[in-house]
């Protein structure tokens, strides 16, 4: 029952972590979709099959017993936690938003314009190298139209430029973030990612080894079901209202609230990995 148990709350911080990690990568680090989900599966999935493949060999040649492989998963276990720990301080600041009030989850101009309407949020790059809510937020007038695409926004009077004039233009999207945590914060998840892999076999052969021979087959599809239930399910509600407890943005149509536009970087980081420690402690 506690080896289920154990199984259970080992599965539920790792399926919420790779099914959010690339929305986590997009937005603490703005990659692009495709790149954060490419990293996700180089960084977590290919490192973690590797750990897994490791260790099967380490135990298929040096055959530890029983005490040991429980002490190796539990030492894993303490170490994946501490990792989460220090991978929440690790990320990128959200000091480039310009008039951006995170306490109450708006972005406000800051110069005389026209009404804005806060549920567009189309981010802009200024010259100033702040992020913009949207061009209206921006102070902008006209349009820049290149092959029939909107590129940017031009006659912009809240963006100052290097000179400190102003009427300048500004490019559609987020401005470039000025931050190198990204590499540093790949390296060590993956290392911690490699660490806790490495239990895996283990964990499944304590399984095999802590009932009858004749009953190996019911304990496994039993430990497999209470998992599905009792991880898989409930695993995308409750890291996906983790996640969405750190929006600050909210897309709205017909007055109905849809996908979150932007989220609160250092609450986001704070939540996200703090859950996964809560789970294994």
């Amino acid at each position: 029952m506690f080896r289920t148990a154990s199984s259970v709350l080992h599965i539920l911080p790792i399926a919420g972590l790779y099914t959010f990690l690339p929305k986590y990568l997009e937005s603490q680090f703005r990659l692009a979709a495709h790149t954060a989900n490419m990293v996700s599966g180089v960084g977590g999935i290919l490192v973690m099959g590797i750990g897994i493949i490791i260790s099967g060999v380490f135990i298929l040649r040096v055959k530890p017993n029983a005490r040991l492989v429980a002490a190796w998963i539990a030492f894993t276990a303490v170490v994946y936690a501490i990792g989460m720990g220090i991978l929440m301080s690790i990320g990128c600041p959200m000091d480039d938003f310009a008039g951006l009030d995170r306490a109450n989850g708006v972005f406000m101009p800051e110069c005389s314009t026209c009404d804005c309407n806060p549920d567009k949020f189309g981010p802009v790059c200024g010259a100033d190298g702040r992020t913009y809510f949207s061009g209206c937020h921006a102070g902008c007038s006209s349009v820049n139209m290149t092959d029939g695409k909107l590129t940017g926004f031009g006659q912009c009077s809240c963006v100052p430029t290097l000179d400190n004039s102003t009427m300048t233009e500004v490019s559609i999207g987020y401005c470039p973030l000025q931050c190198s945590n990204f590499v540093w914060y790949i390296v060590l998840f993956s290392l911690f990612v490699f660490v806790h892999s490495t239990s895996e076999v283990g964990s499944m052969l304590l399984i095999l080894r802590c009932v009858d021979p004749r009953d190996k087959a019911m304990a496994l599809g039993l430990i497999q079901f209470a998992i599905g239930l009792f991880g898989n399910v409930p695993c995308p509600i409750v890291y996906g209202a983790v996640v969405d407890s750190a929006c600050l943005v909210w897309d709205t149509a017909c007055g109905e609230r849809g996908a979150c536009w932007l989220y609160d970087a250092d609450v986001f980081r704070v939540f996200f990995h703090g859950k996964h420690i809560i789970n294994f402690f």
